[in-house]
């Protein structure tokens, strides 16, 4: 029995709500957790601290508290239980409250919690009130991230008259953000009924009770399900009432994350089995399937992938008395709840387990483990570890177990939209097959990397190199280029030689621990970043790569830290219990020794934690300066706040790749105007090129935030980083880049494919633009609706085609052809795609070569390939055709052009300003527009020849390139017409409207 150091006060009137706050050996944070009781709105509660018969200070910290404050009653245990079931219950035996609560002393309440808790309780007669939990993410940095518990679940509130109305309620299993009536746990709801009259009981209680079980982890689970069971009413409201604090990377784990445990797993395995007992005696009583039914789907989304991400990295006893269990508890699982499961990865896993398929289970267990957020809403990530499949247009994890129908089901992840994910972001599985010391400090590396669906093709242009930096995250990163990578079976190999004494210099104490990690580029699909990892596989497993010794033998190196050798003499290449490639930095050496033990050791000596402490802040203070996460709380806490910088100007194209298209022409307009207000140009790689006259900025540095936060003004084509947020005395002109042919926005099928959270973003992206640029009704209809815009639309056409209008267009054609070097009298075929979804050179449909062949004496085609791909022009064409995808302003291409050959560009609408020929090559005409989905037929409405073949093609070419101009008549009419559908607002004068409206008589320095 717990003994009470104060008695009960029971002379007023009874509380409220009682709070009960368990602790074990935690008198630091106990009293913080108390005072967020004690701060509450709701004034008329009471706190009960029970305390696991603490160690510690606990005990004094707990007594004081009670004595300070007449609402604190303290109770102590008589000896250590081990859990939280006998805390609890002992608190809910000494409650005086009309309601309940409960509290862990490393966590605290919202001020508000007691007080919304409660109205709603009363309001609608409720047994059980839940709230928002917030989880608050400390790392060792002071850094926090608070992710809400569900969120979903708790969007608005909610009146429910049983479990039966809301079977997922099951996914929230959490006890401390509900609030219960008292005599409900006491075992009668509000109508009178024990909670036998549910089929329930108290589990070794009393039989009536609702109390948590005792000698078993994981007793939330079992207490909230029957919880819910019972419950006559149910109230979810939106506030938050919770916050639960988890350290990351703590030196002590809580008892519930000790998943390398096999009696966790035990533990975990028979409350689920209880639950399981609770749920068929209330289905006897007449309950609802459903609630089973989305119990079970919890289990696999949430309770099975806790387990599999750490999986293949515990020891074989444990790997084979975890398979076990699981696959013999997933078998009595409801049939409907694989089917029902969002989590596809999960649902692959768990038939993986049950089919023993152990080599792609690991595949399965590598894309878990990224994921860090357990809301529901984030449990897809784009790490892709398996080669994936694609069968009559499907797409499956693997390949094995499709001749079944439960196998095709479980393993198809065509939903989660990996095909569409950018190459830039689709985190490929990077996985080291060999690593051996090769002398003088060498060490030869040799890994793959899945390449799924074929995403990168076999001619592109392939390189690679190794980043070298700290985990602890730091500006010092060190790059290794890869001495081989090809192309091998449906994979990419490569391999280097790495010498960490010469290349990497750590500082010493503050960066011990270094990760390898693979930089990939593929031609034009750009540079994937990914982490290598090694698979540590059961004993007697079969290992392709004789990896095994890696894990238990790792690889020795002489370090040179910059503190010298004295903090630390040795590199260990080894694989951590992660999986991840990680080089170590180690005291080998007898002073080396003695200088770091005082820092991994308890009782650091004052001079030593003095030293350890400065070394940190200044490590810390290096890391600043380029973390993303330190540059987004700086932006929006600090830079945001700052005084606007009347009259300046952000300037950006295609995500400060180039200086070009309509904010080009404005600028420029803006520059003739004798504009002197401060304006920046934002570049991405290289400021060459860019305006000489503007302040450059490179993209997401300080300068750039900065430039952002203070600017009166926004103007870009494409889009400021989705993150960064737009003040309201800020003015967002977006240009944009083109008229959509192509379905755009909602309208688009890539976008509905989209990860929820990527939607989300693009949504309140596109909600910061306050002015939108258009060139005709059709950009309203199209454009504007699909993205859902509550921008200004502008009808004042594009800046960028100021040129194609202007009075000396000829003139400016003449002096162009000239600085390109394109004979006298030669005609011009300017070839511009549109963008495909494709890797490495795309692939025009015709012969290029057979091209130059037939027109190169009378043509010269100029091609320019969308700036997400690119061609390749054989030697043989010579100089009848020239690659001009690099030049960054297409439409002075377009004026020195007589004739446009594309496909479904949007450079078509703006070429027909110029009332020239304009011819079509759609070889995939009959799939294109199904997949990608456009407005209207181009077939049916183009303004020139329409062709699907070479010969087509090359006819229609034929025609142009003749000395007949007037082979072209018969499309005169037809251009005009679809020159001013698409382009009504078009005058040449569209940048100096804009600067005419905003800019106008904001000429003064600023």
């Amino acid at each position: 029995m717990p003994s009470e150091t104060a008695p009960p006060d029971v002379s007023g009137t009874a509380p409220d709500v009682t709070v009960v706050v368990i602790v074990y050996n935690d008198a630091a944070r106990l009293p913080a957790a108390v005072d967020s009781v004690l701060r509450q709105t709701l004034r008329n509660l009471e706190v009960v601290i029970v305390d696991d018969c603490s160690t510690d200070a606990t005990e004094r910290v707990a007594t004081r508290l009670a004595a300070e404050h007449e609402r604190v009653r303290y109770l102590r245990l008589a000896q250590n239980s081990g859990g939280c079931s006998a805390p609890r219950n002992a608190g809910i035996d000494a409650a005086r409250g009309t309601y309940v609560m409960f509290l862990d002393s490393d966590d605290t309440l919202d001020m508000h919690a007691c007080l919304n808790m409660l109205q709603a309780a009363e309001e609608h007669d409720a047994d059980l009130v839940s709230g928002v939990c917030v989880r608050v993410h400390h790392n060792r940095s002071g850094l926090t991230e608070s992710v809400p518990w569900w969120p979903e679940m708790y969007a608005e509130q909610r009146v429910l008259d049983g479990v039966s109305q809301l079977p997922d309620l099951l996914r929230d299993t959490l006890s401390t953000n509900k609030c219960y009536r008292r005599a409900f746990l006491n075992g009668h709801s509000l109508n009178g009924h024990s909670l036998n009259g549910h089929g329930l009981d108290g589990h070794g209680l009393d039989g009536h009770a609702l109390r948590f079980p005792v000698g078993y982890h994981y007793e939330d689970l079992l207490f909230s399900a029957k919880a819910y069971l019972a419950a006559d009413r149910i109230v979810l409201i939106p506030q938050t009432v919770y916050f639960w604090n988890v350290v990351v990377r703590a030196a002590q784990k809580s008892i519930s994350n000790r998943r390398d445990e096999i009696s966790n797993v035990r533990d975990r395995i028979a409350i689920h089995r209880l639950i399981d007992e609770a749920i068929a005696a209330w289905l006897d009583g007449g309950g609802d399937p459903e609630v089973k039914i989305a119990k079970d789907a919890k289990f696999i989304e949430h309770d099975l992938v806790l387990y599999l991400r750490d999986l293949p990295y515990q020891e074989p006893a444990y790997i084979a008395e975890f398979t076990g269990m699981f696959r013999d508890y997933l078998r009595t699982l409801r049939p409907e709840a694989f089917e029902r499961c969002p989590h596809r990865a999960a649902v692959a896993g768990a038939y993986l387990l049950l089919e023993d398929d152990w080599p792609n289970l690991v595949t399965v267990c590598e894309h878990l483990l990224d994921r860090t957020r357990e809301s529901a809403k984030a449990l897809e990530r784009t790490r892709i570890t398996s080669d994936l499949v694609e069968h009559d247009g499907r797409v499956y994890w693997c390949d094995a177990h499709l001749d079944t129908q439960p196998g095709r089901a479980a393993l198809d992840v065509t939903g989660l939209g990996w095909s569409h994910v950018p190459y830039s972001r689709a985190n490929l599985a990077s996985r080291l097959t060999g690593m051996r010391a090769l002398g003088d400090g060498q060490v030869r590396i040799e890994g793959e990397t899945v390449n799924p669906l074929g995403r990168i093709p076999r001619d592109a242009d392939l390189s690679a190199s190794f980043e070298i930096r700290p985990v602890a995250r730091a500006v010092r990163k060190y790059r290794v280029k890869a001495a081989e990578v090809r192309h091998e079976g449906g994979r990419i190999l490569w391999a280097a030689q790495l010498n960490p004494t010469k290349t990497v210099r750590p500082v010493g104490i503050v960066d011990q621990v270094w990760e390898v990690r693979l930089r990939l580029t593929a031609g034009r699909l750009g540079t994937a970043e990914s982490k290598i990892t090694a698979l540590r596989l059961p004993d007697g497993a079969h290992d392709p790569h004789d990896l095994h010794d890696l894990h238990d033998k790792p690889l020795t190196f002489p370090a040179r830290p910059l503190l010298t050798r004295a903090v630390g003499d040795e590199w260990v290449a080894a694989i951590n219990h992660r999986g991840l490639f990680t080089l170590n930095l180690v005291a080998r050496n007898p002073i080396a020794r003695a200088v770091t033990a005082p820092f991994s050791q308890s009782g650091t000596s004052a001079r030593s934690a003095r030293v350890l402490r400065i070394a940190q802040r200044l490590y810390r203070r290096a890391q600043i300066v380029n973390d993303p996460r330190i540059k987004r709380e700086v932006y929006t806490r600090l830079l945001t706040r700052l005084p606007l910088r009347r009259g300046s100007v952000v300037f950006e194209s295609h995500m400060g790749g180039s200086y070009s298209d309509s904010p080009k022409y404005i600028y420029e307009a803006l520059r003739r105007s004798g504009y002197r207000g401060k304006v920046y140009w934002s570049y991405a790689k290289s400021s060459a090129g860019f305006p000489k006259d503007a302040t450059l900025v490179r993209r997401n540095s300080w300068a750039y935030l900065r430039a952002l936060a203070r600017a009166e003004f926004w103007v870009d084509n494409q889009g400021f980083p989705q993150w960064i947020r737009k003040r309201r005395v800020t003015t967002y002109i977006q240009t944009w880049h083109g008229t959509a042919l192509k379905r755009m926005g909602v309208n688009a099928p890539q976008v509905r494919a989209m990860l929820e959270a990527d939607r989300t973003r693009l949504a309140k992206a596109v909600g910061r633009f306050d002015h939108f640029l258009v060139r005709s009704e059709y950009d309203i209809r199209t454009l504007v609706e699909a993205f859902e815009l509550r921008a200004e639309p502008l009808r004042v056409g594009y800046p960028r085609n100021d040129l194609l209008l202007a009075p000396d267009r000829d003139e400016r054609a003449a002096q162009l052809r000239q600085r390109l070097d394109i004979p006298e009298g030669r005609r011009v075929l300017l070839y511009a795609p549109t963008f495909r979804n494709t890797s490495g050179a795309f692939e025009p449909g015709f012969d290029l070569a057979e091209f130059a062949g037939r027109f190169g004496e009378r043509l010269l085609l100029l091609v320019r390939a969308h700036y997400l791909n690119h061609v390749r022009v054989p030697q043989e064409a010579g100089d009848a055709i020239r690659d001009v995808s690099t030049y960054p302003d297409i439409t002075e291409l377009m004026l020195v052009a007589d004739g446009l050959l594309t496909d479904y560009s949007s450079v078509m609408f703006d070429y027909a300003l110029l009332d020239r020929p304009l011819l079509f090559f759609a070889p995939d005409a009959r799939t294109y527009a199904q997949d990608r989905g456009t407005y209207f037929d181009l077939a049916q409405r183009a303004p020139g020849p329409f062709t699907t073949g070479q010969d087509e093609l090359f006819a229609a070419v034929e025609g142009f390139a003749g000395a007949d101009a007037g082979a072209d008549d018969a499309y005169a009419q037809a251009r005009k017409r679809f020159a001013h559908e698409f382009g009504e607002y078009e005058t040449g004068t569209a940048a100096e409207q804009v600067v005419a409206r905003f800019f106008g008589g904001r000429g003064g320095a600023r």
